[in-house]
């Protein structure tokens, strides 16, 4: 009898999931994995490691900074957009795998917009164009008077087709009507060292990537595709004031989860991700690689993706890029 009272008695009580009260209220109450779609060791990678210190310190748990990489991006996001929306995987997105992966792949395996939700928004970072010193060409109004000059003679190496830097340059060749060959490069090392072998004139990757090279006068920056001049290299122009002021690419980050992820959830990671971009330690060390933080309400950032998303499908086409 007394059995049977006390399964009576548990019937009367209401119903809470334990899903609400374990992923909701005591979230995080083990590890979270933040699944970075970039090799360890490049810009995007920092910043998540960066990003995941400071969160390990507010939650007491830690975040750990999970290499998922290759397909633009498309492989990390897929397994952030299948995996349980309960908190513990997050996604650091970024302009391939929201904007880019779209139209680059013919049949992409998850929809950034209805299989991941944003969380917050994390910063922007430009893309740098170098070239060998003793590249004679070395602004843009001599390289855009030498390449409409011999048309197809001048190169440049990035990473992959369909990148944020190849991108630049694609839409600077479409604004300046230039011809300039692309060479593909497994990562912005490679094709930085044959530049400064004398293999190759330029390279083009995320500011961070080259600024050691900058920085010790291997290489010499020609423009930055930021909307201003980076801090990091004031007297370097822009493509914007250099040839027209749509001319702005930025490598863009934010973190997402997997769509159905609860609200609460959601907010810690927010509030917690904007006080940490606020630490000094955190915003000095970004800064000092040519990254920006920044701080954007969730419609925003929804509305800026879709921008983006439109943008970087008419570059793309134009291009003449096919998708895989």
């Amino acid at each position: 009898m007394r059995r049977r009272h006390f399964t009576a008695g548990l019937a009367t009580l209401p119903f809470v999931p334990t899903f609400a009260l374990a992923q909701g209220d005591d979230w995080p109450n083990r590890n979270v994995r933040i699944v970075c779609p970039f090799t360890p060791g490049g810009s995007q990678d920092n910043i998540a490691r960066r990003l995941a210190v400071k969160l390990s310190e507010e939650f007491g748990q830690t975040f750990v900074v999970e290499n998922r990489t290759g397909a633009g991006g498309s492989i990390a996001a897929d397994n952030v957009a299948k995996s349980p929306p309960d908190g513990y995987s997050v996604l650091l997105g970024n302009i391939g795998s929201h904007a880019l992966v779209p139209h680059l792949y013919r049949k992409p395996a998850y929809n950034a917009v209805t299989d991941l939700e944003t969380v917050a928004w994390i910063g922007t970072q430009p893309n740098l164009l170098c070239c060998n010193p003793n590249f004679e060409h070395n602004t843009l109004p001599k390289l855009i008077a030498a390449a409409k000059k011999d048309p197809g003679k001048y190169s440049f190496g990035s990473s992959g087709l369909g990148t944020s830097p190849t991108l630049t340059m694609e839409l600077f060749k479409q604004k300046t009507g230039v011809d300039i060959t692309f060479i593909s490069y497994r990562g912005a090392a490679a094709a930085a060292a044959d530049v400064l072998a004398g293999h190759l004139p330029m390279v083009i990757s995320n500011i961070d990537s080259l600024m050691g090279q900058v920085s010790a006068g291997k290489l010499k920056p020609m423009a930055s595709s930021g909307a201003k001049r980076s801090t990091v290299l004031p007297d370097t122009p822009t493509f914007a004031e250099t040839v027209s002021p749509d001319l702005v690419v930025t490598s863009w980050s934010i973190w997402a989860v997997p769509t159905g992820t609860p609200a609460k959830i959601k907010d810690k990671l927010r509030v917690a991700t904007e006080k940490a971009l606020k630490s000094p330690d955190v915003t000095e060390s970004m800064k000092a690689g040519g990254f920006e933080p920044g701080v954007m309400t969730v419609p925003e950032i929804d509305a800026y993706i879709q921008t983006e998303i439109k943008r970087w499908g008419e570059v793309i086409r134009a291009a003449g890029i096919k998708a895989e």
